[in-house]
């Protein structure tokens, strides 16, 4: 096992990873749904009604996932922290229990 930080580092690296792909896949779904409902939404005239509320939910969200990866990293140490420990006690029991 790596040291405690290394540990921590790699977590966080992982979820951070994570949150940034999903705000991807919420980005692709977005645009493939206005992409699919263009002409329906142009002959209701929604066109950028819906172009501007979709791009405000697209930036509150993608905001959301950049603040939550800044609080990740400032806590990160108390937030995997009791990650780490609890992995190590359950590695310790199994590795007692053999």
């Amino acid at each position: 096992m790596g040291s405690h930080e290394s540990r921590i580092d790699a977590m966080y690296a992982r979820d951070k990873v994570a949150a940034y792909v999903c705000v991807l896949a919420v980005w692709a779904v977005y645009l493939f749904v206005y992409w699919r409902m263009y002409d329906h939404l142009a002959a209701a005239g929604l066109t950028w009604l819906m172009l501007a509320l979709g791009g405000l939910v697209l930036l509150l969200n993608t905001a959301a996932v950049v603040a939550l990866i800044r609080h990740y990293k400032e806590d990160k140490a108390a937030i995997y922290g009791t990650d780490v420990y609890y992995l190590d006690r359950i590695a310790a029991e199994k590795r007692a229990a053999r």
